[in-house]
């Protein structure tokens, strides 16, 4: 017997919205990959392993059913409304946040590569949806702003350095120091945001503004295991949504 509980939330829906239900028991949750290259050579009996540096994208599945019998009419309503929900009213340019309720606690980000052909079996419909996910599952919670302040101190238990959102706000030059180092901030005019995952820098109004930061080695901030101080903050405020993650 198929045990069809719980759902995911996408482009703020729920699939039980739609009268869907993930399968569990054909199911699987994938994991995050190290990427790299193995390369046979003569003469030797082990591979050489010529390591990437990174985690892959995770291909990670979820099988869908109907949980209340469905009728002939019901098909294309329904396969019009799943589209919609997957694929429309939201920038699929960028990873966006997707949650698993077999994965409480955390959120993923994620962007859907692959739909199969509805299956309709008597009453029930069924399908399979395909998102790639970033390798790293975010905790609930930590994508919303912090205050920082001039010498406080942000701990970091989790075994993997965060990749920070940084909200700048100021007029002219500014800067903050974060465990020893001195990030710098010119021609401020209002709100700067600082992307440390994809090394980003954008205005309130979403333009481009690498030459309004000036970091050592182009090297953008980020929040290390281990407690992080955070020294002066001159002519500028600052907050920090720092997306605590952990390897899917």
């Amino acid at each position: 017997m198929t045990t069809a509980i719980g759902g995911i939330t996408w482009n703020g829906q729920n699939s039980a919205d739609l009268g869907l239900a993930i399968t569990y028991d054909s199911s699987q949750l994938a994991g995050g990959l190290f990427s790299s290259t193995l390369t046979q050579i003569g003469g030797q009996s082990a591979a050489v392993i010529q390591a990437n540096n990174r985690f892959d994208n995770v291909p990670q599945v979820f099988n869908f059913t109907t949980f209340s019998p469905v009728q002939q009419s019901d098909i294309a309503p329904l396969h019009r409304a799943v589209e919609s929900w997957l694929f429309v009213g939201i920038d699929l340019s960028q990873y966006q946040k997707l949650t698993f309720d077999g994965y409480p606690d955390y959120y993923w980000r994620a962007v859907p590569s692959a739909l199969t052909p509805f299956s309709i079996t008597g009453m029930t419909i069924s399908f399979t949806v395909t998102f790639s996910c970033l390798p790293y599952a975010y905790e609930t919670g930590s994508d919303k702003y912090q205050t920082v302040s001039d010498g406080q101190d942000i701990n970091n238990p989790r075994l993997y350095s965060a990749l920070p959102l940084w909200h700048v706000k100021g007029t002219g030059n500014g800067s903050f120091v974060l465990n020893g180092v001195t990030y710098n901030f010119l021609g401020l005019n209002g709100d700067l945001y600082v992307d440390s995952d994809t090394e980003e820098v954008y205005d309130a109004a979403n333009n481009y503004q690498p030459s309004m930061v000036q970091f050592d080695n182009y090297a953008f901030p980020i929040l290390t295991t281990g407690k992080n101080t955070f020294g002066a903050l001159t002519n500028i405020t600052l907050e920090v949504m720092p997306r605590w993650r952990t390897l899917l």
